[in-house]
């Protein structure tokens, strides 16, 4: 094999290597898809789910509560697969080189509900996520995280 050749080879596999990684935000939206409107058992996700949120993973809610990694795979089971939860919008914001800010609509049992969550990343999963509401609940969520 030529010299030309062999360089066109490491271009191609370089170039191949780039288009198959997946991003962080590659990662949220794919979790989003599965909120699709059509009742899930957590079996059905939980390699995404488990793709997505780091071994020591902790969810906050705005009124302080407290949940890991076993609960929240609860409270996700229980309130939005079972029920059938739809997510019709996702946006995602990268505020720092590990924070990222993540609105969803969701419309669950007749009800249309946006959720702001600041999460906090660590090797492309979450390691926190605080539910916040407008600005000043985004301030608090940063003055509170465990990871700066």
């Amino acid at each position: 094999m030529s010299i030309a050749a062999t360089r066109h080879q490491q271009i191609l596999s370089l170039t191949t290597k780039k288009a198959t990684t997946q991003t962080f935000e590659d990662k949220v939206r794919q979790y989003a898809a599965l909120f699709d409107g059509t009742k899930k058992d957590f079996s059905e996700v939980e390699t995404i789910f488990d793709d997505l949120h780091h071994d020591d993973f902790m969810y906050s809610l705005s009124n302080g509560e407290e949940f890991d990694r076993e609960e929240a795979k609860k409270e996700f089971t229980k309130q939005r697969l079972a029920a059938g939860a739809k997510i019709t919008n996702v946006a995602y914001t990268r505020i720092d080189y590990n924070k990222a800010l993540i609105e969803l609509c969701m419309e669950s049992e007749g009800k249309d509900v946006i959720i702001q969550t600041l999460v906090t990343i660590k090797d492309k999963k979450i390691i926190e996520s605080r539910q916040v509401d407008r600005l000043a609940g985004i301030i608090k969520a940063c003055w509170l995280s465990d990871y700066h």
